[in-house]
């Protein structure tokens, strides 16, 4: 049976300044718990973040890191040295292959609150100009974010969306040698070991690390899963 790891919001650092809000599920970039937290293979990062109206970072700059930004809700401004003023709305990503070096800040430009995640990845080459792409993954079903060639990683992973309606919907496999992360991203979610025995119930914005195996997901209602794979 496939090894289930709860991670409660209750385990979450958690960072609150006046303009934003949010829970890293590995390492930690901003706030008290800068630099805690442990990997999970190539992802460094996941945090998941809401920014006030009218805010943003400052301007910093990356280098050699998969930066990948998902929108859930609201709308996000993207700024810096090649993508000046660019915005993406719900259920869009942008991924950045920083390479030899970007600068760059996100941000909510609008008068509503907007959600994010974060996802940073180790890459696995190095050099090069850095590369942008992004993607609109609106569509019905079952979406794949990032880890194809339209949006490629310099990591062996691959990010998906799971939407999932009320009962079983989503099966999953983790291969051998691989592990997974799914994240309840905008209602609760079950997970529960294929053939019986351990699961979980994951709250909104609640996680689980996912061992070898196969797992069956289901929501009480209408809700939707991040589903990371990772090597």
């Amino acid at each position: 049976m496939p090894h289930l790891e709860h991670r409660p919001l209750a385990s979450l650092p958690r960072t609150t300044l006046s303009w934003l809000s949010l829970r890293d599920h590995f390492v930690a970039t901003v706030g008290p718990h800068a630099g805690r937290g442990r990997p999970l293979g190539p992802l460094l990062v996941l945090a998941d973040a809401t920014f006030a109206p009218k805010s943003r970072f400052p301007l910093h700059p990356h280098e050699e890191m998969e930066i990948l930004s998902i929108v859930v809700d609201g709308t996000l401004s993207h700024h810096g040295d090649q993508a000046h003023g660019a915005t993406m709305g719900p259920r869009t990503a942008q991924l950045i292959s920083a390479r030899d070096g970007m600068v760059h800040a996100e941000g909510n430009d609008t008068d509503s609150p907007t959600r994010m995640l974060q996802l940073w990845f180790r890459p696995n080459s190095h050099g090069g100009p850095p590369v942008y792409s992004s993607r609109d993954f609106s569509g019905g079903g079952r979406q794949l974010i990032a880890g194809d060639e339209g949006m490629s990683l310099r990591a062996d992973v691959k990010v998906w969306w799971l939407p999932l309606t009320a009962g079983p919907s989503e099966r999953l496999t983790i291969g051998r040698g691989r592990r997974g992360y799914l994240l309840a991203t905008t209602g609760p979610v079950r997970v529960e070991a294929v053939g019986g025995g351990s699961g979980v119930d994951l709250a909104l914005g609640e996680g689980a690390e996912l061992g070898e195996g196969e797992v069956q997901l289901s929501a009480v209602a209408g809700s939707a899963a991040i589903f990371i794979d990772v090597a």
